[in-house]
């Protein structure tokens, strides 16, 4: 039987159906039918099953890794999202909302990793550990960055801009600050370009909000079609 999950979703998963899911992810919700379902007690009972139950159905600690994970990227898009409903949207909350983005990419790119090739990768490793063999988390990361050409890495690259770097020039406006859009941050490492402009390159600059709406599609619609091309196909 297939459930849905506006019904059977945890909290979050149902407040962010309609919002989030069926508008932006759907894929999200057929992998959670097919893969995480069965690994729960459901109709009713959302908890995971045990180890002696898993083993009946032939799962493990492998299929219950990428469970959490998958869940896991639903839950920082869904603060993203959240992030991004705040009427007064500014700088400050474009940090924690690209943050949470990029965590949401991370969990996506180590589940379609593990998902790739699940006897490499120990379900409970963080990352590998000096003179081990055994890999983990953050090698799953690398590898599916690695094969697909390091995806969303604009995206990634100014997020780590603004938490690690020096403070983004702005440029005042009747909507309020404007800074520069993604991948035009290096080019104004000095701010004279702004404060000593003669015209000021309002081109190259957009609204926090705007910005993080235009990263926030760009990273959900590459999550659905991965789900779509390398994730459904295969359960």
């Amino acid at each position: 039987m297939t459930y849905p999950i506006k019904t059977e979703g945890d909290g979050i998963e149902v407040a962010a159906y309609d919002v989030l899911i069926k508008s932006y992810f759907p894929s999200y919700e057929v992998f959670w039918q097919k893969f995480v379902v069965p690994l729960s007690h459901r109709p009713g009972d959302k908890q995971l099953k045990t180890d002696a139950e898993l083993a009946v159905i032939g799962k493990g600690h492998a299929e219950l890794c990428l469970a959490q994970l998958h869940y896991s990227v639903l839950r920082q898009l869904d603060r993203s999202r959240r992030l991004m409903l705040d009427p007064n949207f500014s700088v400050d909350h474009l940090v924690f909302a690209l943050s949470t983005l990029v965590g949401a990419q991370d969990c996506a790119f180590e589940l379609l990793e593990r998902f790739a090739n699940p006897a490499i990768y120990d379900p409970w490793l963080d990352k590998k550990k000096k003179g081990s063999s055994v890999v983990g988390s953050k090698e799953a990361q690398a590898a599916w960055k690695k094969k697909d050409s390091y995806p969303l890495q604009d995206v990634r690259d100014y997020r780590n801009s603004l938490v690690h770097g020096r403070t983004l020039p702005g440029i005042g406006s009747a909507e309020g600050l404007l800074v520069p859009k993604i991948g035009m941050e290096t080019s104004y490492f000095d701010w004279r370009l702004v404060t000593a402009a003669a015209t000021l390159p309002t081109i190259d600059f957009d609204q926090p909000a705007v910005i993080m709406k235009a990263a926030f599609d760009q990273t959900v619609g590459y999550f659905e079609a991965k789900w779509k091309s390398n994730l459904l196909p295969h359960i």
